[in-house]
């Protein structure tokens, strides 16, 4: 085999954070996730970009964030 060299790394945007990710499984009822499937399809078509439901439930997360953390807050305690 020939020697090859390694790829070469992406240039560095100083623009962009990094921001850590982890894949997850979840389980949803299927009118759930058909809800969620459309939205992410109907973001994508306004947006531009691909569908994303991943995506999507960021930013829902994000927009109820307070809410989730006062919950913690409460079952802390």
């Amino acid at each position: 085999m020939a020697n090859r060299k390694p790829p070469a790394k992406a240039p560095a945007n100083p623009t962009k954070t990094k921001i850590a990710y982890k894949t997850s499984g979840i389980n949803v009822p299927c009118d759930i996730w058909a809800l969620l499937n459309r939205v992410a399809f109907e973001r994508a078509k306004e947006r531009g970009g691909r569908p994303s439901v991943s995506a999507l439930l960021v930013d829902l997360v994000q927009q109820n964030r307070k809410k989730l953390e006062n919950e913690l807050a409460s079952a802390s305690r």
